[in-house]
């Protein structure tokens, strides 16, 4: 008689038990991943656009050109990496990552205005509000970049 050999039930249901331990501890960890990586890229738009609304001001400003905050946001929205296919929303890659309107989720609105600190004093700025989601709830993020 040949002996047969492989697993036992017990053997199956201990890895069985095992693997189900594991999913339970892994999977809650993992589903909120993809949301904190999209509002980060979100944040990352933000921080992009206003370091080259300052890059593209200094550029004008030692060329000798005065222009104002609003066409420092047109300059910078017109450059390759701020349209499409370049640049895309992180929540939907058929929308633009950058406008100068709306509010829409994973979109980041770019708008020259004038700005008032908490001092009272006013200057040209860029104000940069990124929109995105944490735990399904919209969030934003504003930034200003002053215009000297």
């Amino acid at each position: 008689m040949k002996k047969q050999s492989g697993f036992t039930l017990i053997e199956l249901l201990l890895v069985l038990a095992i693997i189900g331990i594991i999913s339970a501890i892994a999977i809650p960890a993992l589903l909120g991943q993809r949301e904190r990586a999209q509002a980060k890229a979100v944040q990352a738009n933000v921080d992009a656009i206003a370091g080259e609304c300052a890059r593209v001001n200094d550029q004008q400003k030692e060329a000798g050109t005065v222009i104002t905050a609003g066409s420092v946001v047109a300059m910078v929205l017109q450059l390759s990496n701020y349209s499409l296919p370049n640049a895309k929303n992180p929540y939907n890659g058929a929308q633009v990552a950058y406008a100068t309107a709306g509010s829409t989720t994973g979109q980041v609105v770019a708008v020259g205005n004038a700005v008032t600190d908490v001092t009272g004093s006013a200057y040209s700025g860029v104000t940069i509000t990124g929109f995105y989601l944490v735990g399904g709830s919209p969030a934003s993020l504003m930034k200003v970049v002053a215009l000297d």
